[in-house]
């Protein structure tokens, strides 16, 4: 039924219902404005912890808990933010690490911690998306040990997850010419010592990665208020892209990309961006995990005789016989 009063009212302009802007006038820029806010934050917040510090080149644990906390605020929530032991499947460790991104929807811890709040979890190195060595005051020293740090996590043995698998627990194909694993590493520092230039670390960056392997470079060095470092190459029509280590760079030069402050507004929004890039990316193979973290040797027993065992449904046989069609041929 029709309203008669409604008659009389005009139909409202449609063509006049566009989203406004914002008050602020920043919305299209909000992930950087939480970067930048977050960054500040784990300025202050280090400078307090830095007073209680014995070693000031170290990254003390308080440090540590203010970068991770950073870092699961910006990551989704289906990435787990921890600190832990990294593993590999023929028992070598790469040590304790400070942050470490880890599926735990599909992998498991090899050995749980005492307590659900100890560090000392082992994780294997299947499940791990991401490694960071923190640093609260950077220097030439306390930068090669975190590079020896991520290399040596680098050179774990990894089993690659191939290029065209779609999700953890569907592969559409082996192809051998890339991959979908590839580890993501970086160096994150809240301060440099005083007289270190950033110039001269990323220098020293970029002539210790050139000694490496391509799967065995550290894909990124970010220090807070400062600037970042990521990778980059040229693809075959000369346009500069992100490097990701898994297909079309793998067989190219590849180039360091410096995010200079203040020209880029924030050290940690260049990371995060880098860092979410490799995530959006990233498939890991999950289904092997618990054989290859068991047991070396594997004892089971079969029956000898063909008769103890338990043939198949007739109706299963004899649907063998009837060809598969795509649901619209149907």
């Amino acid at each position: 039924m029709t309203d008669k009063n409604s008659e009389s009212i005009p139909l409202p302009d449609t063509t006049q219902w566009h989203p406004r802007e914002s008050a602020s006038g920043k919305l299209k820029s909000a992930f950087l404005q939480r970067c930048i806010g977050l960054e500040t934050q784990i300025a202050l917040r280090t400078q307090l912890e830095k007073g209680m510090n014995v070693d000031n080149f170290d990254s003390g644990p308080g440090v540590e808990d203010i970068i991770r906390e950073g870092l699961s605020q910006l990551l989704p929530t289906r990435y787990s933010v921890k600190a832990g032991v990294i593993t590999d499947r023929s028992g070598k460790t790469g040590g304790d690490f400070d942050v470490v991104v880890f599926n735990e929807q599909w992998f498991q811890a090899v050995k749980a911690g005492a307590t659900p709040q100890s560090r000392r979890v082992f994780l294997p190195i299947d499940g791990v998306y991401a490694v960071c060595e923190v640093k609260q005051t950077l220097d030439f020293h306390s930068f090669d040990q975190a590079m020896e740090k991520l290399v040596t996590c680098h050179r774990l043995r990894r089993p690659r997850t191939n290029a065209n698998r779609t999700v953890e627990n569907r592969e559409s194909s082996s192809c051998i010419h890339g991959l979908s694993n590839p580890l993501y590493s970086a160096i994150i520092a809240t301060d440099l010592k005083e007289g270190i230039e950033l110039e001269s670390l990323i220098d020293r960056f970029f002539d210790i990665n050139r000694t490496l392997k391509r799967l065995e470079l550290v894909r990124a060095l970010c220090v807070l208020g400062r600037g970042a470092v990521t990778w980059g190459f040229r693809d075959e029509h000369g346009e500069g892209k992100p490097a990701l280590f898994m297909l079309d760079d793998l067989y190219l030069p590849i180039f360091p990309v410096y995010h200079r402050m203040p020209l880029a507004e924030s050290a940690l929004y260049r990371l995060a961006a880098d860092l979410l890039m490799h995530l959006y990316h990233s498939v890991l193979a999950p289904e092997d995990v618990a054989v290859s973290y068991g047991p070396d040797i594997h004892s089971v027993s079969i029956p000898k005789s063909s008769d103890i065992a338990l043939e198949p449904d007739a109706e299963w046989l004899s649907s063998l016989d009837k060809v598969c069609k795509p649901d619209q041929e149907e």
